[in-house]
């Protein structure tokens, strides 16, 4: 490798924690992301940085409209889909370091990034760009490709129908309440508890499921629905952090089965839950915490050399 193709990767690499974060938000999912983010380095790569006065608002740029792009196919495809689609939490503890770093800067809750689904890929750009990564008006008309006044409206247009489709603002549930929800949920499920399980929700609860036999669930009864096919199925539940807040993850035989998220009211129950339960977006809670994850490391320790004394 040359002198110039180590300055390159270094460049790189000191921006990667940063355009992961932002293709995540953009996408909704880490491999979505991870692809969109690799194929920015090889844009990089191929590039003629002699050419270029500033590399991270080069790289910023080139992975936003990747991004973009990527996001008008994967909206038709979730559009036709049978069951229903949640984006795939990011869980604390799986990321490397600069990215969790990078993650915490920008960080959004699971229900915005849940919210952020009914925006067009322009408004959730500019969203991301504005809201998650502090950026200003004029670097994101650059980035975009649309006058500062466009974007400035774009953005205002994002909140307000954020604002409208999520109902009226809601006072923020303290964290440590929120976890206290999260942790009694994580118990009833654990003890099988149904009476206490349904006792969380309250009346409008919503529950929410990348499951095809939930993809229509929203309404009050899915929580009863819900809560009986937990109870028939799963007695092992693990706390977890899913986008910065208390979350639960449900095992089964040293799998991950499901990862839940919660949102609570103020009075103390749970007002919409996430269910996510698809491989997919599985996947890298179970390569970091599955019993295969486990049996991996097993088999490293046996072919580790012993130590003498």
């Amino acid at each position: 490798m040359t002198e110039d193709e180590m300055d390159k990767a270094a460049t790189f690499a000191a921006s990667r924690g940063k355009l992961m974060a932002l293709a995540y938000r953009m996408l909704g999912s880490r491999a979505e992301a991870e692809d969109v983010v690799q194929d920015a380095w090889l844009k990089w790569h191929l590039a003629d940085a002699s050419d270029i006065r500033a590399p991270a608002g080069w790289l910023t740029t080139i992975t936003t409209r990747l991004a973009i792009d990527r996001l008008r196919h994967l909206q038709m495809e979730r559009l036709s889909r049978a069951a229903g689609w949640l984006p795939e939490p990011w869980l604390d503890g799986i990321v490397p370091s600069a990215e969790e770093m990078a993650l915490r800067a920008s960080e959004m809750s699971y229900g915005l990034l849940l919210m952020l689904e009914r925006l067009t890929p322009d408004e959730r750009a500019a969203f991301v760009l504005h809201e998650a990564l502090d950026c200003d008006y004029a670097d994101i008309a650059q980035i975009i490709g649309k006058s500062v006044a466009n974007c400035r409206q774009i953005v205002h247009r994002a909140k307000t129908r954020l604002q409208r489709e999520g109902g009226e603002p809601k006072p923020a549930v303290d964290p440590s309440a929120h976890a206290q929800v999260v942790e009694r949920l994580r118990a009833a499920i654990e003890a099988q508890d149904r009476a206490q399980l349904m006792r969380l929700f309250s009346e409008e609860a919503v529950v929410l499921s990348d499951a095809e036999e939930e993809a229509n669930a929203g309404e009050a009864i899915a929580s009863a629905r819900w809560v009986d096919q937990l109870t028939s199925s799963t007695r092992n539940a693990a706390p977890v952090t899913i986008n910065g807040m208390a979350g639960v993850a449900l095992m089964a035989e040293g799998e991950v089965t499901g990862l839940l998220d919660v949102a609570a009211a103020c009075d103390g129950r749970i007002a919409r839950l996430c269910v996510v339960s698809s491989a997919v977006n599985l996947r890298a809670a179970n390569a970091a915490w599955g019993s295969r994850a486990v049996t991996r490391l097993l088999e490293r320790i046996g072919r580790a050399e012993p130590v003498m004394c």
